[in-house]
């Protein structure tokens, strides 16, 4: 039991690893992208994202009180077959190890233009790789840890940015302006953006949920997908028509806001923040990707898992993703079908297997009622 327990995580730790993926790909670059086809009404379209990921929490629920203990591997290699298992894993390898790149390459960017103003690539990643492999390699709860402990000022850094934006000109968005076609193309371009309940699918049998707490998992995750509306709100407020033109929202929402003389440059704050929100989340993809590697091939440790990580990371990002142009220009036409996969077609591959054991729990026992009465 105690060794059990020590690779479990809390139901609240489990929370707030689900908020640091919600800001996941949203913080910075997304609100920009979104405005370009969909104008302010990209407010709403993030808000139907918001809500068909909700709709994958109750399914996660449902299949965690099913099976309590069991790696979501073993569900489905049972359920549907070990080689469409290991297909699947192989595109969650994938998956992470690109959401792992998009968000590297986005902070990249942010900290190159407001900080450096020149390359500095090898700084930046013997900066975040040793620290996202360690977390890796001491292994889920210990990170969960940190996260769990750092949350609050992550959290309050997230808030006053965007409190010290109304320190700023703003006017209301302009809704209603684009047409449908622009409208749910927004949507399928920017699904890989979302997603953000898959993590717990892959750490099913790791998290420990008391009767009760799944109420914590709204609150949470309403906490989060609250904060996003208000960025992409007070972002489209402040710059109207000119929003494709900024690219680092939670940092551009501070610029021209008022100095206080004991404070100074108010945009340090956005990018401690960042700095934060961007390390955690590289955790949790490197370790979603270990997770996935491990479980294709058990027989090797975690070391190997990193070390193909790190390998995988620095090929794709010198050879393929290099320059930021490559990776925003490719983001809606490679992204969006590895993205629905993964992010619907699990969960409701997922949701059918609830429904046939329910049915043959359910049959069980009308079976087993029928033989008492029998006798």
């Amino acid at each position: 039991m105690k060794e059990i327990k020590e690779h479990t995580i809390s139901a609240r730790q489990a929370c707030v690893i689900i908020v640091m993926c919600i800001f996941a790909n949203k913080i910075l670059l997304l609100p920009s992208l979104m405005y370009e086809k969909s104008k302010a009404d990209a407010i709403f379209a993030i808000l139907i994202l918001f809500a068909l990921d909700l709709i994958v929490l109750p399914i996660f629920f449902k299949l965690k009180q099913l099976f309590p203990n069991e790696k979501l591997y073993n569900i489905l290699s049972r359920k549907i077959s070990p080689f469409l298992t290991k297909l699947i894993y192989l595109i969650f390898s994938a998956y992470f190890m690109f959401k792992a790149l998009l968000v590297f390459s986005v902070t990249y960017v942010y900290f190159k233009q407001q900080i450096y103003q020149d390359e500095f690539l090898f700084l930046a990643i013997i900066a975040f790789i040793p620290v996202i492999n360690h977390a890796t390699a001491v292994g889920l709860r210990s990170f969960a840890r940190s996260i769990e402990l750092l949350f609050s000022i992550v959290l309050l850094g997230f808030i006053a940015c965007l409190a010290f934006s109304l320190f700023t000109q703003l006017s209301m968005p302009i809704f209603f302006i684009s047409n449908a076609k622009n409208f749910f193309t927004t949507i399928y371009e920017h699904t890989f953006a979302f997603g953000d309940y898959i993590f717990l699918f892959l750490i099913i049998d790791k998290i420990q949920i008391k009767k009760g707490q799944e109420k914590n998992f709204y609150f949470y995750s309403l906490l989060g997908m609250g904060l996003i509306l208000a960025l992409f709100f007070l972002f489209y407020s402040k710059y109207q028509i000119t929003s494709f033109m900024h690219n680092n929202a939670l940092a551009d929402i501070l610029v021209f806001s008022v100095q206080f003389n004991a404070i100074g440059r108010l945009d340090i704050i956005a990018m401690l923040t960042v700095m934060v929100i961007t390390l955690f989340q590289l955790e949790i993809y490197n370790y979603a990707f270990s997770e996935s590697f491990l479980s294709l091939f058990p027989k090797l440790n975690v070391y190997y898992s990193i070390a193909v990580f790190d390998i995988l990371f620095a090929i794709l990002y010198y050879i393929f993703i290099g320059k930021y142009e490559i990776l925003v220009g490719s983001s809606d036409i490679w992204s969006p079908v590895p993205a629905i996969f993964i992010n619907y077609i699990i969960p409701l591959i997922c949701l059918i297997i609830i429904l046939i054991e329910l049915h043959l729990k359910k049959r069980k026992k009308k079976d087993q009622t029928y033989l008492s009465n029998k006798k």
